[in-house]
């Protein structure tokens, strides 16, 4: 399924998440994997979180029905996913990074296999249209 232009942007930034999530998992190298994970983050990461909890969630929730369980999820995930990446410190451990990749890998497959179908099933055409715009200006005014 062709993913709708609301999520699109968002979907493309999956990808490199799981690029990061894939050399996290592979890597024998800790500190670089670490080092590379916190580039990510500084560069796209920590904006698509919030991206996702205070434009997609909210404006979700105001032309649809959220699903209250799949929204919760997110929210969990999300918290897990900061709290690995603090944990890494200053000298990360292999097992650390892995688990860090291992979560971000499978933080996006539910997002991308069950969330945004879920909203893509909610919302009409013209909402997926508002919601669009509201994921493009919070992504243009970062």
């Amino acid at each position: 399924m062709k993913r709708s232009e609301a999520l699109r942007s968002l979907s493309r930034e999956h990808h490199q998440a799981l690029t990061i999530a894939q050399e996290l998992r592979r890597s024998d190298d800790p500190e670089r994997a670490a080092a590379r994970f916190h580039e990510f983050w500084g560069r796209e990461g920590a904006l698509h979180f919030r991206i996702e909890e205070e434009v997609l969630l909210p404006t979700w929730e105001l032309l649809g029905t959220v699903d209250a369980e799949a929204a919760a999820r997110l929210a969990r995930e999300h918290l897990e996913l900061r709290t690995a990446a603090l944990a890494l410190g200053d000298e990360p451990s292999l097992a650390a990074v892995r688990e860090l990749g291992d979560k971000l890998a499978a933080h996006v497959r539910f997002e991308e296999r069950e969330l945004f179908p879920l909203i893509e099933a909610d919302l009409g055409a013209a909402e997926l249209e508002q919601l669009a715009r509201a994921v493009a200006e919070a992504e243009g005014s970062q």
